[in-house]
């Protein structure tokens, strides 16, 4: 749906349960991403009550994006779903929550991101009560093949976040493709979001590595893959880029497969940003996000599979060592997007208005020439650190202000600050979304019997005089499935390596398309 950004005479006449909401209109600025979390634990799109509230809120303190969480743990907060709807009794009967935000959010103005979490499947004692749901169809009851848990290397499946699932597991990658992609299928949703794209932390520290992805199945597929037949161990480098890889395959093909069904659909991702920031791209593995829970998200920047990385950069403001971290790791977002968009994710939740604002204005700080592209705030159920004249109202029994009242600081500014937001500016374009240069390649490795192969060996090489004939290299994942990105248009050779009798087969790669092609052994 095209947006129209121009001068303001009145920015909205909103109700809050009117489903009916005026075109916004936008002063010429510096166009900047300024999105807000809203997950599904708290008020947010459950009712068309609270859904009016929060286009109202978004409208009102100049937001321009919304990333709305729609599946938390193996649920769904939208009908045309693959998985049960939230257990919630806040929910409203009948209520398609993705719909009906997609259809408001695009008429005030507001870009709408369906926020769905990847690998956290289910967390309470209790196992969810719809027979379908994943974890009861492949959680603790289940063995062999059909548990799609992953594990601690003890082979306990508990974590202090709950229980995940195994990116190792080909059955679990290809239920989460389906799960995205069917979201891209039914809703005009501006993009994707990936949350939980990662392996689970873990309570303790080893000195190298992290005890998890020991899933029966992703050990019994590594251990044929790389011909060790002994359980790794968790700083193993083998095992650690493998585990890494596993996740890459899954961002890989979700991205390019939903540029198959929409080439505009902006693919993006909540991005660990903990701990100690790195000091440049080579040591970016080395840091939490890396080592401990295998999210190789400066690698899927690179390779182009990523059209923004959202960091979340949760830092507490008055702590030292904490602030240092966040100036740390904000200059290397600034500097390492490789051509891409990265939003910097402030945990407004952790502080005071005034010290969210404070990091704020480093986030839009130059680093050189190098910018940040937006903000994004978490949460709009928390959107500041309470002060200390509402923890005595909260103590007294009086109500709290209103999540709506505590974002108005963004657009109305405190007694220390000026406002941040003062008027809406429109998301900054994309131009490889725009004016697109470059496609893709989607591809499947199959074996006699018409199976994927699994970690099958593929090149391609673009047809052209010798010494500007770029080869490019990957593997198939436990389905069979490959993926190349960022590709110039033209033709290209595609075949198998180290399988004789891989056929091969010449492909043209067209801007803003993807190619698909079939291999055979």
């Amino acid at each position: 749906m095209k947006r129209t950004w121009c001068y303001p005479l009145i920015l909205f006449a909103l109700q809050f349960n009117s489903a009916t909401f005026a075109e916004v209109a936008v002063p010429p600025a510096r166009a900047e991403l300024r999105a807000l979390w809203v997950d599904a634990f708290h008020p947010g799109i459950r009712s068309r009550r609270e859904a009016d509230q929060l286009l109202a809120d978004a409208v009102r303190n100049n937001f321009n994006t919304l990333f709305i969480q729609v599946r938390r743990r193996g649920d769904s907060l939208y009908l045309k779903s693959l998985e049960p709807f939230l257990e919630d009794p806040a929910c409203e009967p009948g209520f398609d929550p993705l719909a009906y935000m997609v259809d408001g959010g695009h008429r005030a103005g507001l870009e709408v991101h369906a926020w769905i979490n990847a690998m956290a499947v289910w967390r309470d004692a209790p196992p969810p009560h719809a027979s379908d749901h994943i974890f009861n169809r492949h959680g603790l009851t289940s063995s062999g093949d059909d548990n799609w848990l992953t594990c601690l290397s003890s082979g306990s499946p508990r974590f202090p976040v709950g229980y995940f699932l195994d990116p190792g597991h080909p059955g679990v990658t290809d239920h989460l493709v389906r799960v995205y992609l069917n979201v891209l299928s039914n809703y005009a949703v501006d993009g994707i979001h990936f949350d939980y794209i990662r392996y689970p932390e873990t309570e303790g520290r080893l000195p190298k590595g992290s005890p998890v992805g020991y899933n029966a199945t992703s050990l019994a597929r590594f251990a044929r893959l790389s011909g060790r037949q002994e359980k790794p161990d968790p700083g193993d480098d083998e095992w650690m880029s493998w585990r890494r890889e596993q996740l890459t395959q899954l961002v890989r093909r979700i991205y390019i497969e939903a540029k198959a069904i929409n080439p505009r659909a902006k693919v993006s991702a909540s991005t660990i940003a903990w701990g100690q920031p790195p000091r440049s791209s080579r040591n970016f593995l080395e840091t939490d996000s890396g080592r401990l829970v295998y999210q190789d998200w400066h690698g899927w920047m690179k390779e182009g599979i990523l059209d923004l990385a959202v960091p979340m950069n949760y830092a507490r403001e008055t702590n030292p060592t904490v602030r240092q971290w966040f100036d740390g790791w904000i200059a290397f977002e600034k500097r390492h997007k490789y051509g891409r968009q990265v939003a910097v994710g402030i945990g407004a939740y952790l502080n005071s208005d005034d010290n969210t604002l404070a990091q704020l204005a480093r986030v839009r700080r130059s680093e050189g020439k190098h910018l940040a592209d937006g903000v994004s705030f978490f949460s709009y159920a928390n959107p500041s650190a309470a002060a200390p004249s509402e923890q005595a109202a909260v103590a007294a029994a009086v109500p709290a202000p209103s999540g709506s009242q505590r974002l108005s600081y963004l657009a109305g500014g405190t007694s220390a600050h000026p406002p941040a937001f003062p008027d809406r500016v429109p998301p900054p374009p994309m131009p490889w979304i725009d004016r697109p240069a470059e496609g893709w390649v989607a591809g499947t490795v199959a074996g006699s019997d018409g199976r994927g192969l699994d970690g099958a060996k593929v090149q391609m090489r673009k047809s052209g005089w010798w010494p500007f004939r770029k080869t490019y290299r990957t593997q198939t994942d436990g389905n069979g499935w490959f993926g190349f990105a960022a590709l110039k248009p033209g033709s290209y050779e595609v075949r198998g390596v180290e399988r004789a009798g891989t056929n091969r087969q010449e492909i043209q790669v067209e801007a803003g398309e993807v190619s698909r092609v079939e291999l055979r052994h």
